[in-house]
């Protein structure tokens, strides 16, 4: 009787282990995007940094304020870098755009007024730690 309760309970309490592992690293792994601004455009992991990326609708502007929340391994957000972005157009052209510390975010303007494919790529510098990042977004 014992070692069939043990074979019963033995695949559930697997199971249930990983359901858990796999919810705890989930958590460690987002962002919260609840006090960020803009349209969440995309997010990445870099040597254990989270970055997520907003884009702003500036009123009465053509550009758009791409926004990079950085957070760190131990889950704080990171205040304190030099962040740049290569953005380069459908067309081919490229903007190079020095970011601005803003409340726990780095910002700039970027011009995004052709449609298509624009690819993104993106150097944070904290400390002695450089974060390249690389991705594309499409304008429709």
């Amino acid at each position: 009787m014992s070692r069939f309760i043990f074979l019963l309970f033995l695949p559930i309490s697997v199971f249930a282990s990983l359901c858990l592992a796999g919810f705890a690293l989930s958590q460690a792994t987002s962002i919260d995007h609840s006090g960020h601004v803009g349209e969440k455009i995309h997010e990445s992991t870099i040597r254990g940094y989270r970055l997520a990326y907003h884009l702003l609708v500036l009123p009465g502007k053509e550009a758009r304020h791409l926004m990079v929340y950085i957070v760190d391994p131990a889950g704080k957000p990171v205040s304190s870098a030099k962040v740049g972005y290569l953005v380069i157009g459908p067309n081919g052209a490229k903007q190079k755009v020095m970011a601005m510390a803003m409340k726990d975010a780095f910002g700039g303007d970027v011009n995004f007024t052709v449609k298509g494919i624009y690819t993104i790529k993106t150097k944070a510098v904290a400390g002695n730690i450089k974060l390249l990042d690389r991705f594309t977004f499409e304008i429709k």
